[in-house]
Parts: structure tokens; C-alpha cells; sequence
């Protein structure tokens, strides 16, 4: 009867340990699945809630009929890269948390409406350098902050952290770092991807990739779109500045990323 006991006492001991276990190792090899080589750590992780946050919007861009404008190559919330390669399921649950805008290396990027310098940084794969800017609700007219995301920058830019910048101000230059091995191989994918967060307040912190959540992203057009005079309407009339600086409608608070040449 004893021998019994002991026995019925050593079974559920063991079964507690299995229990208490088992979870965790079974938890880290699914997270050792997820991790691709290369990829940084915090890539590995799924992102919160970004497979819910981000969709297509359905806002289509209206470029100007006066002047030539770049493209957007790669939309916010679309599942392929401007290849039509699909995107990978890890990041944001395999949608595009920005926009992409292809550009020979090199090209002026502009400031998106006044602002201050938040941060800069040489980001890592799929990132490269990058560079944020903070816009209260006085520089947009819009009725929260802004942040805006330049990536794969060719070089950080020289600009100071708190420097102001104003609307279609130069403020990088395109380039391909972060992109070159892994999709795009040894030549890598030139281009302005831009991302953009809403907020509050301006306290929000900015920083490489994963340091905030999917939840304040929004489409970049978003921001054209609210400060347009039909905000009801899908369609979004882009604003915009010219290469010799100067800035179409007259009075508008913010621009296209890129300069526009006239036609």
C-alpha cells in the first residue's frame, strides 16, 4: 500500500514538471521557427497587431496634370513589393506599412510639411538609414501630431537632431541601404519608403523598426487626404513642390516627398 502511494505521488510529480515545462520550450522553438537568417532579433517577433491595423485604405493618389511627379511603386497595406513578389508573412502579417516610392539613388527628398528633426540612424535589414521627423498640428493643420519616416536613405543626412525644417525643405537623399542581400540580392532596391505614425501628443518615441507598435501607423496619404478641401471622397489630390522650390497650391501646409518637374 505504501509502495503504491509512493508511486501514485512520484506520476503526478512528474506530470506537474511536464506541465510547467513544456509550454515555454515549445513556445521558444515556435519563435526559432519564425527567425530568418539574417534577420535581426526583433524582426523574429510577430508584430502587435500589425496584421490587423494594416489594410488598404482605398485612397488613390490624383498626381498634378502640370508637372511629373514619382510614383508611388508599392502601396500602403499591399501585400507585394513593387516586383509583385509577396511580402513575407513576419513583417506587419505580411502587409506594407508605408509607401513605397522607386528613385535613382541620390534624389532630393523633402520634408512633407515643417517640423523638427526627431532622430536619425543606420537601421539594419530592410531598414538601412533613416531618418524621422516631428510635425505638431500648427505645421499640418491637421488635429494631431505627425510623424514622418524617411528610409534607406543614401547617407544620414546632416541635419541636427531638434533642427526645424520647413515644408519641401531637402532633407535626405534616396538611396538602397537596408535592402541589399535576402529579395533584391547584391544590387538592392533603390528607393523612398515612407512611413507614417499619428499621435495626440508629440511625445511619441521614434526610433528603428519595432520601436512602436502597428496601432498609430497610417497611410501616408491619409495626411494629404485630411488636408485636402474633400476629405469625404477616396480620391486624394497630391500637393506638391517643384525642383526650383516652388510649392503648388499656393498656401498648402504639406507636399510629395519628392520634388515634381514641370511638364
Amino acid at each position: 500500500m505504501q509502495l503504491t502511494m509512493k508511486l501514485l505521488v512520484l506520476f503526478f510529480g512528474v506530470l506537474m514538471l511536464v506541465t510547467l515545462v513544456l509550454p515555454g520550450r515549445s513556445q521558444g522553438a515556435s519563435q526559432d521557427r519564425r527567425r530568418q537568417p539574417g534577420m535581426p532579433q526583433e524582426q523574429t517577433m510577430e508584430p502587435t497587431r500589425g496584421d490587423e491595423m494594416i489594410r488598404p485604405d482605398g485612397l488613390q493618389p490624383v498626381l498634378p496634370d502640370k508637372a511629373r511627379c514619382p510614383e508611388i511603386a508599392s502601396p500602403f497595406g499591399s501585400e507585394t513589393r513593387y516586383d509583385g513578389s509577396r511580402r513575407p508573412s513576419w513583417e506587419f502579417g505580411g502587409y506594407h506599412g508605408g509607401i513605397d516610392i522607386s528613385l535613382a539613388e541620390g534624389t532630393p527628398l523633402l520634408a512633407l510639411a515643417a517640423g523638427t528633426v526627431a532622430t536619425k540612424d543606420e537601421g539594419g535589414q530592410l531598414e538601412g538609414n533613416y531618418l524621422w521627423l516631428r510635425h505638431s498640428p500648427d505645421d499640418t493643420g491637421l488635429p494631431y501630431w505627425v510623424y514622418s519616416k524617411y528610409q534607406h536613405l543614401l547617407s544620414l543626412p546632416e541635419l541636427s537632431i531638434g533642427v526645424r525644417v520647413v515644408a519641401g525643405q531637402v532633407v535626405a537623399r534616396s538611396g538602397k541601404t537596408g535592402t541589399t542581400g535576402g529579395h533584391f540580392r547584391a544590387y538592392g532596391y533603390p528607393h523612398l519608403h515612407l512611413t507614417t505614425r499619428k499621435s495626440p501628443n508629440g511625445d511619441l518615441i521614434v526610433g528603428a523598426r519595432g520601436s512602436t507598435g502597428g496601432a498609430n501607423l497610417i497611410d501616408p496619404l491619409v495626411i494629404y487626404h485630411e488636408a485636402g478641401a474633400k476629405p469625404q471622397e477616396s480620391a486624394v489630390t497630391i500637393p506638391y513642390a517643384t525642383i526650383d522650390g516652388r510649392i503648388w497650391p499656393q498656401g498648402t501646409r504639406v507636399v510629395w516627398p519628392v520634388a515634381c518637374q514641370p511638364k
